[in-house]
C-alpha cells in the first residue's frame, strides 16, 4: 500500500482516518458478535441492513482515497480498494474478475467467516455481508457507478462449509 493511502493518526484528538473518515479497530471477536446481535434482532432484514452499511462505509472512505489518488484506471481503483481491505486485517481478497459490469470476487480467510467458525461453528448460509458490501462499494467507486446501480451476495462462504469466501458483484 502506498504511503498516501495509509491510515493517518491525529493523536491529539486521539482519531485515525482514512480516506477522510474515521476508522475504528476491532478484533473479529467484536465484529462478529455485533453481527448476530443484528441478525438476531433483525432475522430475515439483517442481511440487507449489514450489505448495505458495509457498502455505504465502504464507499465513502474509498472515494476520499480516489479523489486523492488521480488513477483514471477501475483495475488500479479495485486493486487499491483490496489492499485497503487486506491492511485492515479483513482478509486478501482477488479482484482480478470485477469490473464495470460486475463480476466475481473472492477471499481465502474472511474475517468473518473465520471469526464466526471460532465462535459459534459453521452457519447454514453464507455470513460476510460486510465483505458484499465492501465490494459493492468498491466497484460503485472504481467505475463511477452510483451506488444502487450496484448488488453483491456471497455465493460460497468458509463459515457455512465453504472452501473460500465467493462473492458475485452485479451492476444494474
Amino acid at each position: 500500500m502506498s504511503f498516501h493511502l495509509a491510515p493517518k493518526a491525529d493523536l491529539e484528538r486521539g482519531i485515525t482516518t482514512l480516506g477522510g473518515r474515521r476508522l475504528v479497530f476491532h478484533c473479529h471477536h467484536y465484529n462478529v458478535f455485533l453481527q448476530r446481535t443484528i441478525e438476531d434482532a433483525l432475522q430475515e432484514r439483517a442481511p440487507a441492513l449489514l450489505v448495505a452499511a458495509g457498502m455505504e462505509a465502504s464507499r465513502s472512505m474509498l472515494q476520499g482515497l480516489e479523489n486523492d489518488a488521480n488513477s483514471g484506471s477501475a483495475a488500479d481503483a479495485l486493486r487499491r480498494a483490496a489492499d485497503i481491505f487486506a491492511a485492515q486485517g479483513f482478509g486478501r481478497m482477488d479482484v482480478s474478475d470485477l469490473g464495470v459490469g460486475g463480476g466475481l470476487a473472492t477471499l481465502e480467510h474472511s474475517h468473518y467467516a473465520v471469526g464466526w467458525v471460532s465462535r459459534w461453528g459453521k452457519r447454514p448460509t453464507p455470513g460476510c455481508f460486510f465483505v458484499a458490501g465492501f465490494l459493492a462499494g468498491a466497484v460503485a467507486v472504481a467505475c463511477r457507478l452510483a451506488p444502487e446501480r450496484v448488488t453483491s451476495r456471497e455465493t460460497e462462504c468458509v463459515a457455512a462449509g465453504g472452501e473460500r469466501c465467493s462473492f458475485r458483484v452485479e451492476v444494474w
